[in-house]
């Protein structure tokens, strides 16, 4: 899933919080958490009195951590959340993609990601959030859509190929090659893997003009 797509639902769902904890169905939210062992402990507490809680930058639901081969170690580590976050959407993707087309199977896909649901997300706003989020007009342009050639397994029920598809993600993204080096303008924030990785190529091909 293009990383345009997925910056977009990290700016919908958690404000690039990477330590944002939902409690769904509570009415008073708890406090924000300060640290990860505090987020933890938190999000630990709630899933023990029954909630389902999404956590981290892509707001992943606690009941899908095992399907997606996640543990209260790695949940909030910001690029296997973003991981995750891909995973999930691309899977709703794959899922609603025949006879549609991309752009309409994507929105669906997002709303599924929201709710659960192939239209909720509609009437809930969601998805048009998402759709600005990312910088277009819906109806106008497309958000990017790119999914990955070894994300070939929906998540559900498929551990195991979910938490390859994580190792994967994560490997990808935080691979030497896509790590950015410090250089003015100052880089986007150290969660946003994607944006750094833009960043950095667009520095070196500056740098290539330039000679």
């Amino acid at each position: 899933m293009a990383p345009e797509t997925i910056a977009a639902i990290v700016q919908t769902e958690s404000h690039g919080n990477e330590l944002a904890i939902g409690v769904n169905g509570l009415a008073r939210q708890p406090a924000p958490a300060s640290s990860i062992v505090q987020a933890v402990q938190i999000a630990r507490y709630y899933v023990g009195k029954g909630y389902s809680v999404d956590l981290g930058l892509g707001q992943i639901n606690s009941r899908n951590m095992k399907a997606l081969g996640l543990t209260w170690d790695n949940v909030f580590d910001p690029c296997t959340n973003l991981a995750a976050a891909a995973v999930v959407l691309s899977g709703n993707y794959r899922g609603v993609r025949a006879g549609l087309h991309p752009q309409r199977a994507l929105r669906i896909a997002l709303s599924m990601y929201n709710t659960g649901s192939q239209s909720r997300g509609f009437s809930n706003g969601y998805v048009g959030k998402v759709i600005g989020n990312a910088g277009v007009s819906d109806g106008i342009q497309p958000v990017a859509i790119r999914v990955s050639a070894f994300t070939g397994a929906t998540y559900t029920g498929e551990g195991s190929s979910a938490a390859a598809q994580l190792a994967a993600l994560v490997a990808e993204n935080t691979s030497a090659s896509a790590q950015p080096k410090a250089a003015p303008p100052p880089p986007p924030p150290s969660w946003d893997v994607f944006a750094r990785a833009d960043y950095e190529r667009a520095r070196l091909a500056g740098e290539g003009e330039n000679r």
